[in-house]
């Protein structure tokens, strides 16, 4: 009795010191991921604060002049389409129904994080923007770390990181919060995290319309893991492990519950619970009115005009998407066979930029026949861990780099004079 008393006083530390111990090293794979991508982060950032003063400044003066700026109003210019749409729904709500195609989980928290504080709301959403863009480069190198190697990972997050629309991540844009929770809930898929990876995914769905597809990714991704030995399993067990060999598909439910919360709540100012989907009665969503058009553009006009830049652009992002998901798919760089749900999510990425061809709840431009490719390409998840394996000749990431950088700073620059449509 004495000999079993002295071993229980024993154990007891060992367990209590083993918890700590636990939690630190979960921590691990997150704290050495946060100090992979924070020079990527912080030089990305500093040169779009470089941009903002120099652009800010240069792009507003009258000549030459002593006119003196404020911080306030070099801020602002990164005031433009979305960001005005957003930051009204964050201190007003929905008071025009083209709002509603703008989610409501990014103007939520502005807002929460801006009152209490009496910040700037504009500074508050941009600081959102960012931390949540910074939580999404750690989870992008996380899976593509644990899909590839660390190379990698680090060429991701760094691709990603200046491609040309990446200003998105920078400005009072969903685009930062929808990547991070997008990204947070496949990470936890891959890892059969089912539950946590459920209400992930509802907070997608709150965000951005695209994160419903995340339903199909959660079906797709259980059925990899589980379908093999389903059948088997199901005939050995009885009623209560047949229950809790499904029970994880409960969790899938949660994201198409995210998109009816919203519906619902929708449906008593607007009495109409879809009018995200058709939020201004001019708008024109569809393939007509995006890939057949910027071909048209093309096809019949000068290529020296506003329209053609914009056709020629998109659709060589277009171009550049659908020949990375091949080349996931098939040949060198082809994904591994387990990773096909990866496939199945870039080709509902693209999908939807094609069948959903323009800025949500805008009308459509005949100047601008595709912009919702500018934001999909900031979701393309395979395409970009195809090209970062890719980015291992050093030719390709230099020519990369050398191309993607200033083209950022070309459209910082087109967004302060409102001269690039996003």
């Amino acid at each position: 009795m004495q000999a079993h008393e002295i071993t229980t006083e024993i154990e007891e530390p060992t367990e209590a010191k083993s918890l700590p111990a636990l939690w630190w090293s979960a921590l691990q794979p997150w704290r050495k991921a946060a100090f992979a991508v924070l020079p990527t982060f912080l030089a990305t950032r500093f040169l779009l604060l470089v941009l903002t003063y120099f652009g800010a400044i240069l792009f507003n003066s009258q000549g030459a002049s002593s006119f003196a700026f404020t911080a306030n109003s070099i801020l602002y210019n990164w005031y433009h389409w979305d960001a005005p749409r957003n930051l009204t729904i964050a201190t007003q709500g929905y008071t025009d129904p083209s709002y509603t195609a703008l989610f409501p989980l990014y103007p939520a928290i502005v807002h929460l994080f801006s009152a209490p504080l009496h910040m700037d709301i504009l500074l508050a959403a941009m600081i959102i923007s960012n931390v949540a863009f910074f939580a999404a480069l750690m989870v992008l190198y996380l899976l593509a770390e644990g899909e590839f190697d660390a190379g990698t990972a680090r060429r991701a997050v760094l691709y990603l990181a200046v491609f040309p629309t990446a200003l998105f991540f920078f400005t009072a844009y969903n685009t930062s919060l929808f990547l991070f929770f997008t990204l947070l809930c496949i990470y936890l898929l891959r890892r059969g995290s089912w539950w946590l990876a459920g209400l992930i995914g509802a907070l997608a769905a709150l965000t951005d319309l695209p994160g419903s597809v995340l339903f199909i990714i959660f079906l797709c991704e259980f059925w990899r893991q589980q379908g093999p030995t389903f059948r088997q399993q199901w005939q050995e067990k009885g009623i209560g492990g047949r229950i809790a060999q499904v029970l994880p598909l409960v969790a899938a439910l949660f994201i198409p519950l995210g998109l009816l919360v919203y519906s619902l709540a929708l449906n008593k100012p607007f009495h109409d619970p879809l009018i995200f989907l058709h939020p201004q009665p001019t708008s024109n969503n569809s393939v007509a009115g995006g890939v057949i058009a910027a071909v048209h553009i093309l096809s019949s006009g000068s290529w020296y005009t506003y329209a053609a830049t914009h056709a020629i652009f998109e659709l060589l992002i277009l171009a550049g998407m659908l020949i990375l998901l091949f080349m996931g798919w098939k040949g060198r760089e082809r994904l591994a066979a387990g990773q096909w749900p990866l496939l199945v999510f870039g080709v509902l990425v693209i999908l939807y930029a094609i069948l959903l061809p323009n800025q949500p709840g805008l009308t459509a431009s005949p100047y601008d026949p595709l912009p919702s490719v500018q934001y999909a390409a900031l979701l393309f998840i395979p395409g970009l861990l195809v090209f970062a394996r890719l980015g291992r000749y050093p030719w390709l990431h230099q020519t990369y780099l050398l191309f993607a950088t200033p083209f950022l700073a070309l459209l910082v620059f087109q967004l302060f004079k409102v001269l690039w449509a996003m």
